[in-house]
C-alpha cells in the first residue's frame, strides 16, 4: 500500500497549526514527521507508512497537489481573523513578538480553503472547536481520515508531547489546551481597525462562520484610532514574480507528479533528496 501523506494548512500563520500538528504525531500513529514547517512541494526521502507534515502558507497552493496525488489528506486550521491578526509568537526575543498576517490574506485563503471543502481529502477544523472541544475534534477527525490509530486523547497531549525547539517556541510550551486565546483581538483594536478599514468589513464572514450574530461588534472599534504600523508587507520584485509564475512554481509541481508516480516516485525522491544535499543553499 502507498504511504499516506496529512499536510497541515492555514489561513494565516498563528492559527494553531502547530498545536494541531502536536496533536497528530503524539496522539496518533504517525511514523514520519518533520520537526516543524515544510513545504508540500519538497520531498521526504525516509521510508514511512504516514507521514504528518505542516505549511501554513501552502493553503494557496495545496489545489493541485490535491487533485494529483490521492494518497494526501489536508487539513485546514480555520480560526476567527480578528484573532489570528493578532496572535504573536510566544517566543521570548522581542523581534519575534510581532504580527504574521493581514485581513487581504486571510479573505483569500478562507476563500479557497472553502473551495475545497467538499472533497472528502480536505477537512476544515475550527481553532476555536480545537482548544475548547479537542477530543470531539479528534473523533472528526478520525471519521474522515479512518486509517488513522488512536494513541491517546488530544486533550491529554501535553502529558506525552515533546515538541520540538522551534514548535516548544510557538507554543509556548507543552501544556494543557485551553481557551484563553479565543477573544484576545480586543487587546490589539487599533490594527484591526487598521485592516478592516483597508480590506473591509468582514461582518458577514463573521456571522456566516458563527463568530459572531451581528454588527454590533463593531462597535468596539468607534473610539480605536487605527494603527497599521505592524502589517508585515513581503515586497516582491515584478522579475521575482515572473521567475516564480513561470519558472518556480511549474517546476515545483512537474517534480511533485513525479514524486507521485507509483513507478518512479520513490527514485525521484531520493534523487531529488542527493540533488538538495549536493546543493550549497
Amino acid at each position: 500500500m502507498p504511504p499516506k501523506h496529512i499536510h497541515i494548512v492555514g489561513c494565516l500563520p498563528r492559527s494553531g497549526t502547530t498545536l494541531m500538528t502536536e496533536l497528530m504525531i503524539n496522539c496518533f500513529d504517525i511514523d514520519a514527521y518533520t520537526d516543524h514547517e515544510r513545504s508540500i512541494f519538497k520531498e521526504y526521502p525516509a521510508a514511512h507508512d504516514l507521514l504528518c507534515t505542516k505549511q501554513p502558507s501552502d493553503i494557496k497552493r495545496i489545489s493541485y497537489p490535491l487533485r494529483i496525488n490521492n494518497n494526501l489528506y489536508v487539513i485546514y486550521l480555520q480560526r476567527d481573523p480578528r484573532d489570528t491578526l493578532s496572535s504573536r509568537s510566544h517566543k521570548s526575543n522581542k523581534s519575534d513578538k510581532k504580527i504574521w498576517g493581514n485581513l487581504g490574506d486571510w479573505i483569500k485563503h478562507q476563500a479557497i480553503a472553502e473551495s475545497l471543502s467538499l472533497n472528502p481529502r480536505f477537512i476544515i477544523v475550527s481553532y476555536e472547536d480545537l482548544v475548547s472541544t479537542p477530543d470531539q475534534v479528534q473523533q472528526h477527525i478520525q471519521s474522515k481520515f479512518p486509517f488513522l490509530k488512536t494513541k491517546a486523547k488530544f486533550s491529554e497531549y501535553h502529558n506525552i508531547a515533546k515538541p520540538s525547539e522551534k514548535s516548544d517556541a510557538a507554543l509556548g510550551g507543552a501544556r494543557p489546551i485551553n481557551t484563553s486565546s479565543i477573544g484576545k483581538w480586543r487587546k490589539s483594536m487599533p490594527y484591526l481597525k487598521a485592516q478592516i478599514e483597508k480590506y473591509g468589513d468582514i461582518s458577514h464572514t463573521l456571522i456566516r462562520l458563527g463568530y459572531e450574530e451581528n454588527t454590533e461588534w463593531l462597535s468596539e472599534l468607534d473610539d480605536v484610532v487605527a494603527d497599521n504600523s505592524e502589517e508585515p508587507v513581503k515586497y516582491r520584485s515584478r522579475w521575482k514574480q515572473l521567475r516564480s509564475r513561470f519558472f518556480t512554481q511549474p517546476r515545483r509541481r512537474f517534480l511533485y507528479r513525479l514524486s507521485c508516480s507509483k513507478f518512479t516516485g520513490l527514485f525521484i525522491v531520493k534523487l531529488r533528496h542527493f540533488l538538495r544535499k549536493l546543493s550549497p543553499n
